[in-house]
């Protein structure tokens, strides 16, 4: 949400900085993708404006469908997995999902330290319990997974909501292209000498520069 609101704060910086400059077109065109296109009649600048309006719907059902999933998985966690209320941070929460168990048994989280720690420090008994000590979990964060197929619907759970959360970005990445585009059209429809464009690469990837005197 903070993300969304400092957009917010961007445009409306670029929108009042549009009133006093010589180049407003295009910074409108930039901070409010079709309005310079509308204002100039030209009429697919509707196209743009509703593309920008569908994005940031799109962002936000995306978000909170995101964090529904979440706090779905974690609630079935809770009834399933039988950890304990609290926050925990999001490395327990992926180590919830590969583990049957918090514990020292073949399929627990510990035992895998354990073994760690024997293959770090064969012939040291006493580092060996340090980093067990160090890296295990204790009876605050215990777990334990009713059934295999109950872990998997969590993992499942958790795994839709990082597909929504990434296309939400995918959603924030079309958002700025389109914002980038409505300010390119405006320069190239205006023929102003004052810009210029170039391309290259950078590490590979194509680069398209735009510069703007005012």
């Amino acid at each position: 949400m903070k993300r969304y609101i400092m957009i917010g704060l961007i445009l409306t910086t670029l929108c009042s900085l549009a009133a006093q400059s010589k180049g407003k077109d295009f910074l409108l065109s930039l901070a409010v993708p079709g309005f310079s296109q509308i204002s100039s009649g030209r009429n697919y600048g509707y196209a743009m404006l509703a593309t920008e309006a569908t994005l940031i719907g799109t962002m936000f059902y995306l978000s909170s469908e995101s964090q529904l999933m979440r706090d779905e998985s974690y609630s079935y966690a809770l009834k399933f997995a039988h950890i304990e209320p609290q926050d925990y941070d999001s490395e327990f929460l992926k180590n919830l999902g590969r583990y049957n168990s918090s514990g020292f048994e073949a399929d627990g989280f510990n035992a895998t330290v354990r073994r760690t720690a024997l293959n770090l420090y064969p012939e040291d008994p006493v580092a060996q319990q340090l980093y067990i000590d160090e890296h295990s979990y204790g009876e605050a964060e215990y777990w334990r997974w009713d059934s295999v197929a109950d872990r998997a619907k969590y993992n499942k759970l958790r795994n839709d909501a990082a597909d929504l959360e990434s296309y939400g970005k995918l959603a924030v990445g079309v958002m700025l292209f389109n914002h980038l585009m409505s300010g390119i059209d405006v320069l190239r429809y205006s023929r102003d000498h004052r810009t210029q464009f170039s391309m290259g690469m950078k590490k590979g990837h194509p680069q398209l520069k735009v510069s703007y005197r005012f």
